[in-house]
């Protein structure tokens, strides 16, 4: 029984890391799409739009990434940990 706990616990510590990144992750479109706004709008410098795509791009590759190793290595196989290692 306590092992169940403790899957359930380490599923939902998951499930909840996938909720705050996916989160993060909307937010910071939000401001990606700000600063390219204010960039193409006032001031027209190449230099922000590239340094900020780039920017976006490998923290979304990160997340991204993060997710689906989660999602497809962690939460698939949970029922396999371990938990009386000692």
């Amino acid at each position: 029984m306590d092992i169940e706990i403790k899957r359930a616990e380490l599923q939902t510590k998951y499930n909840n890391w996938i909720k705050k990144n996916t989160r993060r992750l909307v937010i910071s479109f939000i401001a990606y799409i700000v600063i390219i706004l204010i960039n193409f709008l006032l001031l027209k410098k190449p230099k922000i739009t590239l340094f900020s795509s780039f920017l976006f791009f490998t923290y979304t590759v990160y997340v991204l990434s993060l997710i689906w190793f989660i999602k497809n290595k962690l939460i698939a196989n949970i029922d396999s940990v371990d938990f009386d290692v000692k």
